[in-house]
């Protein structure tokens, strides 16, 4: 498959963003211009990235074949109200995080509509009771594809880190979908991998362009759907080889909520404490100080992305394994609680050194 044209598409729509920024930038910088409490960056930036994937999206569907190109028109259709509901936060409208959630389940219900495909099954006689009615299966499907859809917009905190994992998952869903001979969805994967790589080139490393949250949402849509189809049109992958893929923004989604609901905070109010952001920051503390964020921020990327990928390698391998996946999964929940606690405590004792220094 050729993706010159979609990947045109993306770099002509982002190329005319960053080119007319001082008609628009009022509107489309919001969130993004150093206020804002979770911002890591300084300048005001267009936060309107969603835009050009969507141009990518659907100039890439007259490159797909036939059978692709179906389940991609579905893919497209359902990530409308997410979408939507990101467009208009990153436009100033206030879409709270709950009504992007909740818009995000109604993506995840109209995907459902449209393809016949919900998860039907874990593999793990354990999480049996999710999957044990229609009805429960359903609902199952709509909490988890919506979660993770709101989980990739909360990791776009630095140049490149959303675009990063999200492009290492759709190549991670292309090698299994291909390792099963299932060129449609393989197909689908390689699209959004192409358009993410098209829009990358104007974020990373300075932040021309922000992915925003119509652009994290509908990948993020997307990317898990492409994931639950693959399941449905092959019994014999693993579901949690897929899960794998998504590890690294459920993680943080995850980490998220424990620590706001254990410091008595609501759970969707903002904060910094997020891996990527710690990261930076004892980058900053490190070497370079706030005032070279320009820097400290794509350098952070350059630490998160790689091991956000691990998860994403090792599932290629586990791909008939379920109990194995499983296992893996597991294993990566506990190594990241030690990497997080130990980045959590470079930040704190880089903090506490520097302000002896300033002192």
């Amino acid at each position: 498959m050729d993706f010159y044209l979609p990947v045109l598409a993306v770099v002509l729509m982002a190329g005319l963003i960053v080119l007319t920024k001082p008609l628009h930038i009022h509107v489309t910088a919001k969130g993004h211009n150093g206020t804002a409490r979770q911002s890591s960056h300084q300048l005001p930036t267009p936060r309107i990235g969603g835009i050009c994937l969507i141009s990518g999206y659907i100039a890439g569907l007259f490159v797909l074949p036939p059978a692709a190109f179906e389940i991609a028109v579905v893919l497209g259709i359902s990530a409308i109200p997410v979408f939507l509901g990101g467009l208009g936060e990153d436009t100033g409208f206030d879409i709270s995080p709950k009504k992007r959630l909740l818009l995000s389940f109604v993506s995840a219900g109209i995907a459902i509509a449209l393809s016949g495909v919900w998860i039907t099954d874990t593999g793990l006689p354990a999480l049996s009771f999710l999957t044990f009615t229609p009805v429960a299966a359903i609902t199952f499907t709509i909490i988890l594809t919506g979660g993770i859809s709101h989980a990739v917009n909360l990791i776009d905190g630095l140049n490149g880190l959303a675009m990063g994992v999200s492009l290492m998952i759709a190549l991670g869903l292309a090698g299994l979908a291909f390792s099963v001979d299932d060129q449609a969805v393989g197909g689908i994967a390689l699209l959004v991998t192409a358009i993410i790589a098209g829009l990358l080139v104007f974020n990373y490393p300075w932040g021309g362009i922000f992915l925003g949250d119509a652009g994290a949402y509908s990948v993020g849509h997307v990317l898990t759907w492409i994931g639950i189809i693959l399941i449905a049109r092959n019994p014999e992958v693993a579901p949690f080889a897929v899960l794998l893929m998504f590890f690294w923004p459920i993680m943080d989604m995850l980490f998220a909520i424990a620590r706001r609901v254990l410091a008595g905070r609501p759970v969707d109010r903002p904060d910094r404490l997020h891996f990527h952001q710690l990261t930076m920051r004892a980058i900053e503390l490190v070497l370079f100080g706030r005032k070279r964020r320009a820097i400290s921020n794509p350098l952070a990327t350059l630490v998160v992305v790689p091991l956000a990928s691990v998860p994403i390698f090792a599932a290629q391998g586990l791909l008939y394994d379920n109990s194995l996946s499983a296992m893996v999964f597991g294993a990566f929940c506990l190594g990241y609680v030690v990497c997080y606690v130990c980045a959590l405590m470079c930040a704190r004792r880089f903090a506490r050194v520097g302000h002896r220094r300033r002192a």
